[in-house]
């Protein structure tokens, strides 16, 4: 039985917030109007900066003109929420840039917004990535760079810990990582047509050049997952070289023929060749 890949999906959200420690001690699933915890406040979107820690590169147009015409037609459904810095009262999204940028395409000058002060640079890390995963599905590369982020920062110390925090397994967060030592050309091509099979980016990655790795992908993109992993793997089993023995054996009803190479042999191989060719000579000359 196929053992289905560990992929960042809405379905799993809830495992994200089971399992993540800075999830359940930011309570970000509690964040709502009623909550005693939290007020709600009408922010200039001047006073409103991105987090840096944010992870989305892009903002999908389509998804975005949908979230316009949703406002448009019920309002703004659920507030942002932010925090703040120390200076200038400026606030910092930690959830709903999504929102944030479909009120400044509407021409708002203000926003609805949850305020969660106090909130720790690694909260804020972890949180957004956490934020967007349940959300909408980012690409694997935002994932990936978001996360490396993190640990490049020394947010999060370790890869074991950034999977601690966020609920997914050890070897998903490596393979994450992984995705990133693929040419850049590869990277923007995959991100540009939303390619986004994580196992087979990885595989893509051990081909031998750019020119292979792109045209790889040009070939597998619309195969299902197994069909390219297949493709793939056989391509790196043709790139191994061949390791050819230097003896070669023939056989026959009345006699065996031993070739051997000895320009491939070190001199310590010699010298125990020489030696077993002795014992065999002994050998046959018993049964003379």
């Amino acid at each position: 039985m196929v053992k289905k890949r560990n992929r960042i999906t809405a379905a799993m959200s809830k495992t994200i917030a089971d399992s993540s420690p800075l999830i359940k001690k930011s309570k970000l699933q509690d964040i709502s109007a009623e909550s005693s915890e939290n007020k709600i406040i009408t922010v200039p979107l001047k006073k409103l900066q991105a987090n840096p820690y944010q992870p989305r590169i892009d903002i999908n147009i389509q998804s975005l003109n949908e979230l316009i015409s949703s406002i448009e037609q019920n309002g703004l459904l659920q507030p942002i929420v932010v925090t703040k810095t120390q200076e200038n009262e400026i606030r910092t999204i930690i959830a709903g840039h999504r929102r944030f940028e479909a009120f400044k395409i509407m021409g708002k000058k203000e926003i609805k917004a949850i305020v969660r002060d106090g909130v720790k640079e690694k909260e804020l890390a972890i949180l957004s990535l956490t934020e967007n995963m349940m959300r909408e599905n980012l690409h694997p590369i935002e994932n990936a760079i978001a996360m490396k982020n993190i640990l490049t920062n020394n947010i999060v110390e370790s890869q074991n810990k950034l999977a601690e925090y966020l609920g997914l397994s050890k070897g998903y967060i490596s393979k994450l990582m992984n995705i990133l030592k693929l040419p850049i050309s590869v990277i923007k091509k995959i991100k540009k047509e939303n390619y986004k099979d994580v196992n087979v980016l990885v595989l893509l990655n051990k081909l031998s050049s750019e020119t292979e790795i792109l045209a790889v992908y040009e070939y597998i993109k619309h195969f299902p997952r197994l069909e390219a992993e297949k493709y793939i793997k056989n391509k790196l089993s043709l790139e191994k070289p061949k390791k050819i023995s230097p003896i070669n054996i023939k056989a026959t009803a009345i006699k065996t023929t031993i070739t051997v190479e000895t320009k491939k042999l070190s001199k310590a191989q010699k010298e125990i060749l020489e030696q077993k060719i002795d014992e065999l000579h002994q050998l046959v000359n018993k049964w003379n």
